[in-house]
């Protein structure tokens, strides 16, 4: 009896919670980041989880990644001091 329980409530929490699976959005679709881009538009009926991964793709030189050194930089949306750009990182 102990066993039907449990594999019942197994059974009931996959019917009832959301899917576990992340998702991967490649922010701007096919037009990637750039100027121009209606981001409002685009992020209009989708919902976001913790898990999921947003994929910048941009044309170097025309934009850049920097690493922010810690949270004060990053909060004043400042450049120095960082840990360089992002393709030190890849």
């Amino acid at each position: 009896m102990a066993r039907i329980t449990a594999a019942l409530a197994v059974i009931a929490l996959f019917a009832v919670s959301p899917s576990m699976e992340a998702t991967q959005y490649i922010v701007g679709d096919d037009q990637g980041w750039n100027s121009g881009v209606d981001y409002y538009s685009w992020m209009d009926g989708k919902t976001f989880h913790v898990g999921d991964s947003l994929v910048f793709n941009y044309v170097p030189g025309d934009h850049n990644v920097v690493v922010a050194a810690n949270s004060d930089v990053y909060d004043k949306c400042a450049t120095t001091p960082n840990l360089g750009g992002l393709d030190k990182w890849q």
